[in-house]
């Protein structure tokens, strides 16, 4: 019998599981209207299919691609999740100051104890490599000939760009150095800094959300990372915490905030909503938000940046297309998690058939009027003769 090697049963045991879909918050199933295909198209080896509306998984490879690309978290490889790798760079900052991430297929010989293997570099979600920029340096093994001969390459380097380039932007927009994220074939790491963790090393999210297996490989990692402890859950059924990746930027904005807060120009590369035409403030868009960034209240539609996924179901279910998409986010709204008005009932009486109504300043006709209008065979026909 040959040598008992912990690491290789870590990764023979972590090749077990894959993607899995988390339905109810699939914006999908929420109203016919709704066209995200995100994952499908994302997906390198053609293994999603959406003809059933939900996303149906018929191979994976579990490279996170699809767990990155979609908006709302309905995809998540559960020994993988957005908060574990955040962790995971927070115990390595805490422990060397540096977080270094590594593509899983990069031969063995080049990796190293400290550095943390990502399935894929595009599985590193961009609001987890800014929430790391707020602590330490983060930096990315980037080979472009390894992405070329890999069969996951040309999607998984397109995802990793966008998302570093995004994440190079915010944090210079937050005012930090763009030097805090760096990609290349070489770097340095920083083990001789190490540090010993404690308060304020970064702890800020809690327990990393992850699978047995995953779990598993932890220990192992912790046996061989120096300055780094490892904390066993009190049961194998203990509920770990999985932060979502707004909840992860919002943080992050928040502790990089300077005193006196933003200024009033530094934003986010994220639009912000807007409403350009009739509002009736039916309460479509706020019902069916899978984050609750939409809000009726007494009257007002209140739109929460900082909860915002830019899923795009509020635009997709709107009766009258009203809603769209505006200039950027204000860092200070999504730090200070603020409110904006969208719309604001107001008294009305109809152009057409005289009742009063109340909608937003855009209405001239009640909501009757104005869905008789838009209805095939009526007026939307005769307008366009």
């Amino acid at each position: 019998m040959g040598k008992l090697d912990l690491e290789s049963i870590a990764n023979s045991l972590a090749g077990l599981g894959q993607v899995r879909l988390k339905s109810d918050a699939c914006i999908r199933g929420k109203s016919p209207w709704a066209t995200c295909n995100y994952c499908r198209d994302v997906c390198p080896v053609g293994g999603i299919e959406l003809a059933k509306g939900y996303p149906e998984i018929r191979e994976c490879q579990r490279c996170g691609l699809c767990a990155v690309a979609c908006p709302t978290g309905a995809l998540a490889d559960p020994e993988r999740t957005h908060s574990f790798y955040l962790v995971r760079g927070q115990e390595s900052i805490a422990a060397t100051g540096q977080a270094c991430f590594t593509c899983s297929r990069q031969a063995e010989e080049q990796k190293r104890d400290e550095w943390i293997a990502a399935s894929c570099l595009g599985a590193v979600a961009p609001e987890v490599m800014v929430a790391l920029a707020v602590k330490g340096q983060v930096a990315f093994s980037y080979h472009t000939d390894r992405c070329a001969a890999c069969p996951w390459g040309p999607k998984g380097e397109e995802v990793f760009l966008a998302s570093f380039n995004w994440a190079q932007k915010t944090i210079a927009s937050m005012g930090l150095s763009e030097q805090r994220l760096y990609k290349g074939s070489t770097f340095a790491t920083l083990s001789s800094n190490r540090k010993t963790p404690g308060k304020g090393t970064g702890y800020a999210y809690g327990t990393a959300a992850m699978g047995r297996r995953e779990f598993f490989r932890s220990l192992v990692r912790g046996l061989k990372l120096q300055g780094v402890k490892v904390e066993l859950a009190s049961s194998p059924s203990a509920q770990l915490v999985n932060v979502s990746r707004t909840a992860i930027l919002q943080r992050a904005v928040m502790e990089a905030r300077p005193t006196g807060g933003y200024s009033a120009n530094a934003c986010l590369e994220l639009a912000s909503l807007e409403i350009t035409g009739s509002c009736y403030l039916c309460n479509i868009c706020s019902r069916l938000c899978p984050a609750g960034a939409l809000q009726l209240i007494e009257g007002e539609l209140k739109f929460y940046p900082a909860r915002c996924t830019h899923c795009g179901l509020c635009q997709a279910v709107c009766p009258h297309h009203s809603l769209t998409w505006g200039e950027n986010l204000s860092l200070e709204m999504v730090a200070t998690e603020g409110c904006c008005i969208l719309a604001t009932a107001t008294k009305h009486r109809c152009n057409k058939c005289g009742e009063t109504f109340r909608a937003n300043l855009w209405a001239e006709e009640c909501l009757r009027c104005a869905l008789n209008r838009q209805l095939p065979g009526r007026g939307a026909g005769k307008e366009g003769g």
